[in-house]
């Protein structure tokens, strides 16, 4: 096995001088931006959109970081198009209220970059796949060259972890997430059908912004957390690794990476991955808060007996919650229903995906 290349940056702020640096050294140790996009290619940089949100909420991509990314493909000759589709429908109406909160508007300002408008979808086939052997993924999949990803640095309360590889669920169009999640509500075969997205998408790179992540509860609920480092590679599982490594969260308990493992796409070992740039000893006082205390592990035949009675459910914060119904249309199994204003929930219909917890624009939804 090839043994994968991981470069680190350090950045302390958001100021766009500062990013644009740290992103410039970042690739400087992988070769370059000119090593994997060469004039002409058409470049979908896809960021990280869960819902529209403001940049300093750390639930979304930078937009400097965006812009220095876009700056630099620029430099290298390719035509760049930002887009996700983030949760709930994937509709013209909802990437333009995504893309302003998130500020993708003004991350394009001054570039030649374009945010994506292209709200079809396409059925592709997926022979490598393991549990998917074909899928529906974002047709601005199929017309780009190349695909460079920009997640956040951010710990998960599904698959524990959220980096190079989760990312790529923003790949599926809308309210299809949720038909997956529906199909496969264990986590472990949830991360076999991220590996499997991974697998077809194959992207060029994989650029994580961990300026400020997310820590606890994420991808939403969480707290920010400063890591003050970008981390970049061709490689979206040993990034992941890396990440893992940095915020002292042990690759083993991420279901992707232990799922790679089985799948020999890695060892699982930082200790097979060569680190450029900056050290991971330089964030030996760093640690992320997990969104949940581990489950002790119980064998699947006894889950299957004993449901999900014994693990955390979500559960409608009267006093937060508006009764918007996002949660309702989010939810994969329909179990959700908004009376008086209020969320209720059926937890014998419940799977514990937390996609309420997760799209709760009021962070009305607690796991208890």
């Amino acid at each position: 096995m090839t043994r994968p290349i991981v470069s680190i940056s350090l950045c302390e702020e958001y100021e766009i001088q500062q990013v644009r640096k740290a992103v410039a050294e970042a690739m400087e140790h992988l070769g370059g931006m000119g090593n994997f996009v060469k004039p002409g290619d058409k470049v979908l940089l896809k960021v990280n959109l869960l819902f529209p949100s403001k940049p300093d909420e750390v639930v979304t991509s930078h937009p400097t970081v965006v812009k220095a990314l876009i700056e630099l493909i620029e430099k290298a000759g390719g035509k760049v198009i930002v887009g996700d589709s983030p949760g709930l429908a994937f509709t013209k109406s909802r990437l333009e209220k995504t893309y302003q909160k998130c500020q993708m508007d003004k991350a394009i300002e001054g570039t030649g970059a374009e945010l994506n408008w292209n709200v079809e979808s396409a059925r592709v086939s997926n022979p490598d796949g393991k549990l998917l052997k074909s899928l529906e993924v974002i047709q601005i999949i199929e017309q780009v060259d190349k695909v460079i990803t920009v997640p956040k640095l951010k710990t998960h309360t599904f698959t524990t972890f959220t980096g190079g590889t989760k990312i790529l669920y923003g790949v599926i169009p809308g309210l299809t997430k949720a038909a997956y999640h529906a199909k496969l509500p264990d986590p472990k075969d949830f991360s076999d059908m991220l590996l499997d997205i991974q697998v077809y998408v194959k992207p060029t790179l994989t650029f994580m912004d961990g300026v400020i992540g997310m820590e606890g509860k994420g991808p939403s609920g969480g707290e920010a957390k400063k890591a003050g480092a970008f981390i970049a590679s061709t490689d979206p599982v040993a990034l992941d690794i890396v990440a893992c490594n940095m915020i002292k969260l042990d690759p083993k308990t991420v279901p992707t990476i232990s799922n790679a493992v089985e799948r020999k796409m890695t060892t699982g070992k930082v200790e097979d991955i060569e680190i450029r740039g900056t050290s991971l000893e330089n964030f030996s006082d760093l640690k992320f808060k997990l969104a949940m205390k581990k489950d002790m592990p119980i064998p699947r035949f006894i889950l299957n007996f004993i449901g999900n009675r014994f693990t955390k459910k979500p559960v409608p914060d009267k006093n937060k919650c508006i009764g918007c119904g996002i949660c309702a249309t989010a939810c994969p199994k329909h179990c959700i229903q908004i009376a008086d204003k209020l969320a209720k929930i059926n937890y014998k219909e419940c799977i514990r995906c937390y996609c309420c917890h997760e799209l709760c624009p009021e962070r009305a939804i607690e796991l208890k």
